[in-house]
């Protein structure tokens, strides 16, 4: 969250939007997730996997 508020005063903007959060997703969330075996041995990486269920966010 406050790479979004980071990013919306970077813009000139009071508050985040869901665009600042959308930007963001991968990037932030990259370094906080591992994957399990399952999704290791079907050869999937966390790029991937954040952008497929980005839509849920």
């Amino acid at each position: 969250m406050l790479a979004c508020r980071a990013r919306a005063l970077l813009d000139g903007r009071a508050a985040p939007s869901l665009d600042d959060v959308a930007a963001l997703a991968v990037p932030v969330l990259k370094h906080r997730m591992a994957l399990n075996f399952k999704a290791r041995s079907a050869g999937l990486s966390v790029s991937e996997l954040i952008r497929n269920h980005a839509d849920k966010l």
